[in-house]
C-alpha cells in the first residue's frame, strides 16, 4: 500500500501483488542509467581508436596538513595535495584514469568523475589498499566538472570529500574558446556617442578557484558540524584567507612589508612560501577566464568587483 499525490489530492493505492515478492523473484533491484549512458569504463572500447588518450594517474592517500588557523588536520588527498591535480583535456579525448591506494591506507578510496558519461557501478567502485584500478571514458561535453572520492562501496563519502579528496576536470571545446566581445561607447567625428564593440581573442589569462569548507574537531572531520553548517574554515584552493595580501605582495607593491598585513593570517613572513596567498593579478585590457568550482557543502556567491 502506498499513497500517491496528484493535484494536491491524496489517493490510497492498494496492490494485490506483493512488491517485495516480485523484487525477490527478480533477484533484487539494480538501478542503472539509460542504455545510451550505461557504458562501463572499459579501456578496450573500439570507440577509442584514433583518439588522443590522456593518462591521469592519482594516488589516494591520507596525510597531515596545516590549516594555518586551526592547527593541523588529518586530510585525505589525491596525490598528497588539496585540491587534487587538475585534469585538462580537449573535447573528444579519452581519459585514462588510474587510482592507486597504497598499502597501509586505513580505508579504500574511489574516483567519481563528473566529466564522464559512464555508469558509476562498477566503474567508480572502491579501490582497496595495496591495489590500483583504471577506467576510461570519452570527454564528450566541454565544461568544468568535479571529480571526487566515490561513494560506490566507500563508506562516509562526505568525510573523504570534505577532508580533501576533490579536484576539477576541465574539458576544452574542440573548436577552442569563442572570442570575447566587450561593448563600450565612443564619440565619433560628428560628436555623436556611438556603440563601440571591441573583440578579444579566445586566448585568455586563466584562473582556477575551488571552494570548500573544513569541519574539524581536534584535527579530524566532524560530521555533526557539517550537518549543523558549522564550518571551521572556508578554503579557496585548499587554503584559508587565500585572497589576503601578505609580506611579499606588500614588498612588490609599495616596498613596505609591514603595511596592510592582515592580523588573522599567521604566515605573513616570506620565509613561509608554502603558506603564501595567491592574489589574482591581471593587466587591464586582457581577456580573463576563471574556472570556478564549488566543492563544498555551502553555497558560494562568487563575484568580481
Amino acid at each position: 500500500t502506498f499513497t500517491a499525490q496528484l493535484n494536491a489530492q491524496s489517493f490510497d493505492v492498494k496492490s494485490d501483488v506483493s512488491a517485495l515478492q516480485k523484487i525477490e523473484d527478480m533477484g533484487g533491484l539494480e538501478l542503472v542509467m539509460p542504455g545510451a549512458f550505461a557504458e562501463m569504463g572499459d579501456c578496450d572500447s573500439a570507440e577509442f581508436a584514433g583518439r588522443t588518450v590522456v593518462e591521469f594517474p592519482l594516488t589516494g592517500v591520507s596525510i597531515t596538513l596545516p590549516t594555518g588557523l586551526a592547527g593541523d588536520f588529518n586530510a585525505m588527498t589525491f596525490s598528497e595535495q588539496i585540491p587534487g591535480p587538475t585534469l585538462r583535456v580537449t573535447q573528444g579525448d579519452v581519459v585514462k584514469m588510474t587510482l592507486t591506494v597504497p598499502d597501509g591506507e586505513a580505508t579504500p578510496h574511489g574516483n567519481d568523475m563528473h566529466a564522464s558519461q559512464v555508469t558509476a557501478v562498477p566503474t567508480f567502485g572502491a579501490v582497496q589498499p595495496g591495489t590500483s584500478k583504471t577506467y576510461c571514458y570519452i570527454a564528450e561535453v566541454p565544461g568544468v566538472y568535479k571529480y571526487h572520492c566515490s561513494g560506490v562501496n566507500v563508506a562516509a563519502m562526505d568525510q573523504h570529500v570534505l577532508q580533501g579528496m576533490y579536484g576539477i576536470a576541465i574539458v576544452d571545446p574542440i573548436d577552442g574558446y569563442s572570442k570575447l566581445m566587450v561593448e563600450k561607447t565612443a564619440v565619433n567625428a560628428n560628436g555623436d556617442t556611438v556603440r563601440d564593440r571591441q573583440f578579444y581573442s579566445g586566448d585568455a589569462l586563466e584562473f582556477q578557484l575551488q571552494y570548500n569548507q573544513l569541519y574539524l574537531t581536534d584535527g579530524n572531520y566532524d560530521q555533526s558540524k557539517m550537518f549543523g553548517h558549522q564550518h571551521t574554515l572556508t578554503v579557496v584552493n585548499g587554503q584559508a584567507l587565500g585572497y589576503v595580501p601578505n609580506e611579499i605582495h606588500n614588498l612588490l607593491n609599495n616596498g613596505d612589508v609591514n603595511k596592510n598585513i592582515f592580523v588573522l593570517q599567521p604566515w605573513n613572513s616570506m620565509d613561509l612560501k608554502q603558506y603564501q596567498s595567491q592574489l589574482m593579478f591581471t593587466p587591464t585590457g586582457v581577456h580573463n577566464r576563471i574556472f570556478v568550482e564549488n566543492q563544498g557543502n555551502e553555497p558560494v556567491f562568487f563575484h568580481i568587483v
